[in-house]
């Protein structure tokens, strides 16, 4: 795997696709429930684990974003004490 760089900008792209496909599937239960259908059968072996490992990564992009936040509040701290106070 490659880790690639991912900026505010980015992270809102891939949660707009996540939640156009969020609606497209909304879409298909309001559909089925509209339509009184009682199931319909779909393959979901894979659309399963592909959540949880989306899910999975969230919760580690989460970390690493709290551990660079915590680092970067240290370095403007230290950075802070650095720098000589105006008298």
């Amino acid at each position: 795997m490659t880790l690639e760089p991912y900026d505010s900008q980015r992270l809102d792209a891939m949660t707009l696709r996540m939640l156009d496909l969020c609606t497209r599937v909304r879409r298909l239960a309001l559909r089925c429930q509209e339509e009184q259908l009682p199931s319909i059968d779909l393959h979901d072996r894979k659309a399963l684990e592909w959540l949880d490992k989306l899910e999975d990564w969230a919760y580690r992009a989460e970390a690493e974003v709290g551990r660079l936040a915590m680092k970067s509040r240290g370095e403007r701290a230290a950075q802070k004490q650095r720098t000589p106070r105006a008298k």
